[in-house]
C-alpha cells in the first residue's frame, strides 16, 4: 500500500511538472521580491532624501524623485505637484517636514511603501497674531526601481489631518471626527469638539470641499456650539467621484475683547476619500430570493 501511494505521488508529480515549469517566471518574480536588507535600506534612504529635499526647498531634486507618469489618488500629476510645491514655498513660512517608513513590500522591480508624513510651522498673520500649523498624513507610495535608487509612480493618501490655530485658538483643545471613506453621493457626519478655558466664547462652521486644483473654498455658515461644546453637521459627499475634505472653522473671542472682537481662530481639515459609484454591479439573485428578502 505504501509503495502504491509513493508511486502515485511520483507519477502525479511528473504529470504536473510541465504546468509548474510554465509558472516558473511568476515564482522567480516572487523570489526576487523577497525583502532583502539592501532593498529595505535603499527605500529608507530614498525617503530620507525625499524629506531632506523638501526641508531644503530643493525643488529640482525633489521633482526628480517622481516618475514622469506619476499620479495621485486625487488625479494630480507631476506638473500639478510642482505647482503646489512652488505655491507653498512662495510663502515665507518655514515648514518643517518629517517622515517615518512604516512598512515595505516588494514585487520584482516595484516597492509598495507605507509612510507617515508630518509637518509643523510657526506663523504670523496680517494682524500679527502668532499661529501654528500641524499636519499628519498616512500615505501608500508605489515606487519603481531606477538604477540603484527609486522613483515614485503613484501616491495614495489614506488619511490626512491638518490643524491651524491663531491667537487664542492655540490654547484651546480642538478635535474633529470625519469618516476616512464614504460612497459617492452618500450622507456622512462630521463632528467638532472643543474645550475652551473659562471666558472664551466660540462659534463654529463645518463644511465639505472637493479636492481640486486650484482649491475652491466653500462658504462658512457659523453656528453656536452645544452646551457640551460639540458641533455636528450632516454632509453629502460629492457625486463627481472626487475625494474631498471635511473642513471646520472656529472663531474665538473672550470677555475682555472690545465689541466681541475676534481674538483667535482655528481651521481643522480631515480628508474623506470618496469611493466612486460602480454602475456595473448587478443583483444576480433570483426573483424568489429578492422577494423573500
Amino acid at each position: 500500500m505504501k509503495r502504491f501511494i509513493l508511486l502515485f505521488f511520483t507519477v502525479f508529480t511528473f504529470a504536473i511538472s510541465p504546468a509548474i515549469s510554465d509558472e516558473l517566471p511568476i515564482r522567480e518574480k516572487f523570489e526576487q521580491s523577497k525583502a532583502t536588507y539592501s532593498n529595505k535600506c535603499s527605500v529608507v534612504k530614498f525617503f530620507q532624501e525625499h524629506v531632506s529635499y523638501a526641508n531644503e526647498k530643493d525643488l529640482k531634486s525633489l521633482l526628480n524623485c517622481y516618475a514622469p507618469e506619476f499620479i495621485t489618488n486625487d488625479g494630480f500629476d507631476k506638473k500639478v505637484t510642482e505647482n503646489l510645491l512652488t505655491s507653498l514655498w512662495k510663502d515665507k513660512t518655514e515648514i518643517k517636514f518629517t517622515n517615518t517608513v512604516n512598512s515595505i513590500s516588494f514585487y520584482g522591480e516595484t516597492a509598495i511603501v507605507n509612510v507617515t508624513e508630518c509637518a509643523s510651522a510657526k506663523m504670523k498673520n496680517q494682524d500679527k497674531q502668532k499661529g501654528t500649523l500641524k499636519s499628519c498624513s498616512n500615505i501608500l507610495y508605489c515606487l519603481k526601481k531606477t538604477g540603484k535608487s527609486w522613483t515614485i509612480i503613484s501616491e495614495n493618501v489614506l488619511t490626512e489631518e491638518i490643524n491651524i490655530a491663531w491667537g487664542d485658538a492655540r490654547y484651546v483643545a480642538t478635535f474633529m471626527e470625519a469618516p476616512q471613506q464614504v460612497g459617492a453621493d452618500s450622507e456622512y457626519s462630521a463632528k467638532l469638539f472643543i474645550s475652551p478655558p473659562t471666558g472664551i466664547i466660540a462659534i463654529g462652521s463645518i463644511r465639505n470641499e472637493k479636492i481640486t486644483y486650484p482649491q475652491v473654498e466653500s462658504e462658512n455658515v457659523f453656528r453656536k456650539f452645544a452646551p457640551d461644546y460639540s458641533l455636528e453637521r450632516l454632509l453629502i459627499a460629492n457625486d463627481d467621484n472626487t475625494n474631498e475634505y471635511a473642513c471646520a472653522t472656529i472663531m474665538f473671542s473672550n470677555s475682555h475683547a472690545k465689541n466681541n472682537a475676534i481674538t483667535g481662530y482655528a481651521h481643522l481639515i480631515r480628508r474623506v476619500n470618496v469611493a466612486p459609484k460602480n454602475n456595473f454591479i448587478k443583483d444576480i439573485r433570483s426573483k424568489d430570493e429578492t422577494i423573500k428578502k
